[in-house]
């Protein structure tokens, strides 16, 4: 059975937003039944079901993450004080974008350090 195309994986991708996330990117304090997952979990369900940079879901969340990493948009989660949130979600965006590609450059700085 190819869970690539099957009804989870469609599930995931019928609740991406305009703008390539699924709303908060790694906070669960707003899910709702409307929007029931992060950005950072339709990325790691949709990672299992075989997506790749390759597939059109992948490629708009990763734009977004790009635009989150270079702070052209602000991710919609509220800010954690208990650590350097900068840092933080900079880790966390870098992360998710090497997963899937290993071609950005800013990405590829952030994880050097």
């Amino acid at each position: 059975m190819d869970f690539k195309y099957g009804k989870w994986a469609q599930k995931i991708i019928a609740l991406q937003l305009n703008d390539g996330s699924w709303g908060d990117f790694h906070s669960l304090s707003t899910i709702t039944p409307k929007q029931p997952i992060t950005t950072e979990q339709a990325l790691r369900r949709l990672k299992i079901l075989g997506y790749t940079l390759e597939d059109k879901p992948i490629k708009k969340a990763l734009n977004y993450l790009q635009n989150c990493l270079i702070g052209k948009i602000t991710i919609p989660d509220r800010v954690e004080k208990l650590h350097n949130w900068k840092i933080f979600t900079e880790l966390m965006f870098s992360a998710w974008i090497r997963i899937f590609s290993l071609d950005n450059r800013k990405a590829n700085d952030i994880a050097e350090k």
